[in-house]
């Protein structure tokens, strides 16, 4: 970045930061944190699936991370061990990794993709209707489908924060990387870099920002919160680090601001924030056509 824009990110971040204060002292720091720590986290993210060319792959794992959600509920209640989120990242890592595994060993990612979804899409009616059925009265599903930030807990939102920062961490670690690998994948592997170790770090972080986000955000939403950040931040930067920024900041201008109109109109916050980000879309196409 220029020294005009590193200039603009410091002004927009305080601004940003004063915004979430206020909201988190006008409603509740529980929203808040829930909200801007799914932000942060594809905001992040977003960016890598991008650069890595994992559009179709990142649009289907919110179906593993449906089904990872329902599996964990009866596992939680029939194991020693009692933490759906433990369990739910367990089985989102393991359906991750597969999928992973076949891309790496040759099959086409569009084919790979494909045969992942139909599988985990088919998995979670049948998990879905028997979960129902055997834990009618524990089980909120509509909740993991639609996802409501405002029934998030304490605990919720330092898990919430917890992802959030493990995102922050390990994209920033890998991100140039990440987008040299994008973009001429063979020519990194000649510098010698250690592709398998890129390779699951994208599929780690997919996994687990899915499966331990899909309460808050919802199932629906997190197929908007992974693809459109990184659309709308290349089609307003000219570079990979201003493409990152741009990303962070849409993503988390859309979460505060769904949260807040949320709150207001007294409508889910996961529908106004991807009515919010797909107007920052198209404002920035047009903004791009010009």
């Amino acid at each position: 970045m220029s020294r005009g824009s590193r200039t603009s990110a410091i002004v927009l971040s305080i601004m940003l930061l004063t915004v979430a204060i206020a909201l988190a002292y006008a409603s509740s720091i529980i929203w808040v944190t829930v909200m801007l720590s799914a932000a942060i986290a594809y905001g992040f993210l977003s960016p890598i699936v991008a650069a890595r060319r994992l559009y179709f792959l990142a649009g289907a794992l919110p179906h593993s991370a449906l089904l990872a959600a329902i599996i964990s509920i009866p596992l939680a209640r029939v194991t020693p061990v009692s933490s759906e989120y433990f369990w739910a990242i367990l089985v989102g890592l393991l359906l991750t990794y597969i999928v992973g595994y076949m891309i790496h060993s040759g099959i086409d990612p569009d084919v790979a993709t494909a045969s992942f979804v139909s599988f985990t899409a088919s998995a979670s009616v049948v998990s879905i209707y028997f979960v129902l059925t055997a834990f009618p009265v524990e089980t909120n599903i509509t909740a993991i489908i639609i996802g409501d930030p405002l029934l998030a807990s304490y605990s919720d939102a330092l898990f919430a924060l917890a992802v959030a920062l493990a995102s922050l961490l390990f994209v920033s670690l890998t991100y140039c990387e990440q987008v040299c690998i994008g973009v001429d994948r063979d020519s990194v592997r000649l510098t010698g870099i250690n592709m398998k170790f890129y390779d699951i770090v994208v599929f780690t972080l997919l996994a687990i920002t899915t499966v331990a986000l899909i309460k808050i955000v919802g199932f629906v939403l997190e197929h908007v919160l992974i693809l459109l950040p990184a659309s709308i931040a290349i089609t307003v930067s000219n570079s990979s680090r201003e493409a990152l920024f741009y990303s962070i900041f849409s993503s988390i201008i859309a979460s505060l601001g769904g949260l807040y109109l949320a709150i207001t109109v007294n409508t889910a916050p996961a529908g106004v924030t991807g009515f919010i980000l797909l107007s920052l879309y198209i404002v920035a196409m047009i903004i791009r056509r010009r």
